[in-house]
């Protein structure tokens, strides 16, 4: 592409797990890895940094949009529920008006609705247990308990659009430590052919919800996490008989999960525009 193309974006966030979004409808954009950084940097004083580079393209699939995601490191990957959220307030605020827009991605069709006015739900679809969906290197007959590391309890594992382990600790303080200390290497595990998502979580107060910490494969610690949270609730249903909607709570806010135990798993909760700029390439 042009190397001096100026580029319009928005900025957004939903719940601090922030967002580049790009509207590529009308002009094909084909970022390079080193775009995709650079544009993610915590250092670029115009887009102030992100977890993840949204390109909205042209829907392939009969949807109303395709939606190409871009982690901090530049890897493109499968799901994003928090970003699937953004951008239905995108196409909400700045397109259509629409209230219930159906988005593309590399992990599957995803349904949004509007459920306040910055209140955005997705359904993240039906989730994968089995070890080849999940995937992992190697044949694992019960992904609920499995043990990743020595100092750690079993992990629960489950694929919500994305691969991702979910750890159960002793308090709040043990969630944040362990993300920080061991999410990277575990992000690492040899077990995961696609790297995978690490979540830290502790179910003390169930009735009000799950206090959980994120280490998001090619972002690092994160605010929040849609599909982590989605993991974290469906694994504190299967293990703890959390009930059928269930808040999970991160540092940037709440958000909402429903499961009922067998079909797909919604999640809701607010997004935000942060600012509308351009910046070159």
């Amino acid at each position: 592409m042009n190397e001096n193309r100026t580029l319009a974006f928005s900025k957004m966030n939903g719940l601090g797990n922030d967002f580049i979004v790009i509207d590529a409808r009308t002009e094909e954009l084909a970022l390079t890895l080193a775009q995709v950084q650079w544009l993610a940097s915590r250092g670029n004083e115009t887009t102030r940094g992100c977890d993840q580079v949204l390109v909205i393209h042209k829907p392939r699939q009969g949807g109303s949009v395709f939606m190409q995601i871009f982690n901090a490191d530049g890897g493109e990957v499968e799901a994003c529920g928090n970003g699937a959220r953004a951008v239905a307030g995108y196409l909400n605020k700045k397109d259509t008006g629409q209230t219930r827009p159906v988005i593309e991605t590399l992990g599957g069709l995803l349904t949004t609705r509007q459920v306040g006015r910055d209140d955005f739900s997705v359904d993240m679809g039906v989730p994968k247990f089995d070890w080849q969906d999940i995937p992992l290197r190697q044949l694992v007959e019960d992904t609920a308990r499995i043990e990743l590391h020595a100092d750690l309890p079993p992990a629960f594992l489950v694929n919500v659009g994305n691969p991702h382990a979910v750890f159960f600790v002793n308090s709040q303080q043990e969630a944040q430590d362990y993300a920080a200390s061991h999410g990277e290497i575990l992000e690492h595990h040899q077990l995961f052919p696609q790297r995978a998502n690490i979540n830290f979580a502790y179910t003390a107060f169930l009735e009000v919800g799950v206090m959980l910490y994120t280490w998001e494969r090619g972002v690092g610690l994160t605010q929040a996490c849609g599909t982590g949270a989605c993991a974290t609730a469906i694994a504190a249903i299967t293990l703890y008989r959390a009930p059928s909607s269930t808040n999970i709570i991160q540092q940037g806010g709440l958000i909402a999960v429903y499961w009922d135990g067998k079909g797909s798993v919604e999640m809701h909760g607010e997004i935000e525009f942060n600012f509308d700029a351009k910046v070159n390439l």
